[in-house]
């Protein structure tokens, strides 16, 4: 049965939000870390190292996460293409930068 699209679109709204999630743990984590470190130097105080370590592990899932995601449409990885002979690359089965189309299907990301 193929899906219809308002269950195509909210497929997609949960994919760009995950990955939205991703890429701002992704680009924020060094400079709260920069802050954490030049923190901990003036206060002495280890604990806010908690921080920066659980963006670190809260980064891990949201990746892990974000790459089991399926496409709304095929029902295939949408982030992660099939390896094969044919089509393979020494990084083909990652995806990054993140790609805004199925790399099955091509289902496009942003409408």
């Amino acid at each position: 049965m193929t899906p219809s699209i308002h269950e195509i679109s909210r497929g997609l709204a949960d994919i760009r939000k995950m990955r939205r999630i991703f890429l701002f743990i992704l680009f924020s984590f060094l400079p709260i870390l920069a802050l954490i470190m030049a923190y901990i130097e003036r206060s002495k105080n280890w604990l806010p190292i908690l921080l920066p370590s659980f963006l670190f592990i809260l980064g891990m899932f949201i990746q892990n996460r974000l790459h089991k995601m399926k496409c709304p449409k095929c029902n295939a990885f949408f982030f992660v293409q099939t390896v094969s002979k044919d089509n393979y690359t020494p990084s083909s089965s990652i995806s990054f930068p993140p790609q805004k189309k199925c790399q099955n299907c091509g289902l496009t990301l942003y409408h």
